[in-house]
């Protein structure tokens, strides 16, 4: 690099941390955005000139040697993680150092994000959900990529997806969470899915005759679990948003079928944050609708099959409750299965079958032939964002260019393998053997609505949480909890629109 280049570039580095800083809402912060990743140089370029440091948050892909409790199973050998990845970028690029962060992923791995993002500490690069995304594009934590998506990525060998248009590398799922704005935060690599884990013992005893493919069929198979005096229908958690919104939100694509048309704006097929929240502003979407109603009390008939105590279990106490025998099903991910495959404490066989269909036999609002979708579409593992600490540092083009190398498939695939998780999100990745019962869901269509927590936002989530947990548990009765839902709906739509 030449002086006056260098010049240059450190001045607009310099330019752009404090326009970034005081104010990155401004029109002339974009621009020079793009100004800056037009002239900078790759970082092999700058190998005689700069030292670039990076760090990241690797969430379910933290090395051991960082955190003892990374990764998904009960393995006592070591994690690799993403240190195979980062050792190898390290190699090809001498002047770049790339440091762990270790965090764990829990219930309050949400107030830490914001607290790093807020007080510009955040990792550089780091693990984020997409709808949290798309929440938070208005406080400007986060770098858009669609800029980044269409430019080539030059670790892909010519002629292979991804070696013209980074973006074509990816499967569909990476366009799920598109900000109002049009424009993506997350850089989505694998996938993850939920599915019904079951205990073939217990439904053999219990005289369930196969994998339930509807509801209904699913409903009678957890009441003769129940009948036979050992066992529960399914490991519930109910401190937790997980199981309760994914068959929530489950429930709500099939009972709100027939309403897609008249919420989707955008004609796409789904129902993004905005158009939910425009329509409960227009009154057109609300807890009080007939769908809604037989909706939640069809959730509550769920719950009747949930262990004693659910309420309050965690989801580590479900998963325990499960591999010891005491019921019949367990809704959770694939981030499970390693854990609940290795558990030294279970002795039967398991399978697992996704969320069956609902129809016209659980409701008459249902319409039959409704096809499954893809429950968790857009959400994955190797989900990482590139945060305002590198703006701040002017180290995006670095962060955007590792994430370039991470998702060739060579690389993505052995940490995808060891972690035994999820499945690859890229073309030209192996599938994963171990997750074979998931392979299908995935390729399904993404469903139009959204669960209870990703509709609006994370405090309505809360809310709904708060919301029904008396009235699942008999406290409450139906027409106080569609009143509470509303007005925090209406709040959360507010929260959305901005108002």
């Amino acid at each position: 690099m030449s002086y006056e280049t260098k010049t240059k570039t450190t001045s607009l580095k310099r330019e752009l941390r404090n326009s970034f800083s005081t104010k990155w809402v401004t029109n002339s912060a974009v621009v020079a955005v793009a100004a800056f990743a037009a002239m900078m140089p790759a970082p092999e370029a700058r190998a005689q000139d700069d030292e670039i440091h990076l760090t990241i948050w690797p969430g379910r892909y933290t090395p051991t040697r960082v955190m003892a409790t990374a990764g998904g199973g009960t393995k006592s050998s070591a994690i690799q993680g993403i240190d195979p990845i980062i050792a190898a970028y390290e190699e090809l690029h001498p002047n770049v150092t790339i440091e762990v962060i270790g965090q764990s992923i829990n219930a309050d791995t949400r107030r830490w994000m914001i607290t790093q993002l807020t007080g510009g500490v955040a990792p550089d690069i780091m693990w984020y959900l997409g709808d949290w995304a798309v929440e938070d594009f208005r406080k400007k934590w986060l770098v858009p990529i669609n800029e980044y998506l269409e430019r080539p990525n030059h670790y892909i060998e010519a002629g292979q997806p991804g070696s013209e248009r980074w973006r074509d590398l990816f499967f569909p799922q990476i366009e799920v969470w598109k900000a109002p704005n049009g424009e993506l935060y997350v850089v989505l690599a694998d996938q993850i899915q939920v599915g019904i884990y079951y205990n073939k013992d217990l439904f053999a005893k219990a005289g369930v005759d196969g994998v339930p493919k509807t509801w209904e069929e699913m409903m009678v198979a957890a009441e003769k679990i129940n009948a036979t005096g050992g066992a529960y229908g399914f490991a519930a958690t109910g401190n937790n948003l997980h199981q309760l919104t994914w068959v929530s939100g489950w429930l709500t694509n099939f009972f709100y079928h027939p309403e897609i048309g008249k919420h989707d704006k955008d004609g796409d097929g789904v129902l993004d944050k905005v158009e939910m929240a425009t329509a409960v502003k227009e009154g057109t979407y609300s807890y009080s609708d007939e769908r809604n109603r037989a909706r939640l009390e069809e959730l509550k008939r769920f719950a009747g099959y949930w262990q004693p105590g659910a309420l309050g279990t965690d989801m580590g106490a479900a998963v325990r409750l499960f591999v010891t025998g005491r019921a019949g099903m367990l809704i959770v991910g694939t981030w499970m299965l390693p854990t609940i495959r290795e558990d030294e404490n279970r002795d039967f066989d398991f399978g697992i079958f996704y969320l069956p269909v609902v129809d016209s036999a659980t409701s008459e609002l249902i319409p039959d032939g409704v096809l499954p979708t893809n429950k968790s579409a857009g959400y994955g593992s190797f989900q990482y964002a590139v945060t305002n600490s590198a703006v701040e540092s002017g180290e995006v083009e670095a962060a955007i260019d590792f994430l370039m190398f991470a998702t060739q498939p060579d690389q993505l695939n052995q940490m995808i393998l060891e972690g035994g998780i999820a499945l690859p999100g890229v073309h030209g990745a192996p599938p994963n053997p171990d997750l074979e019962d998931f392979k299908e869901s995935v390729t399904l269509a993404r469903a139009p609505y959204q669960e209870d927590d990703s509709m609006f936002d994370s405090v309505f989530a809360e809310k709904f949480l708060v919301v029904t947990s008396p009235y699942l548990s008999g406290d409450q009765s139906l027409d106080e909890t569609v009143d509470r839902l509303n007005a925090e709906m209406d709040q959360a739509a507010d929260r959305v629109l901005g108002n």
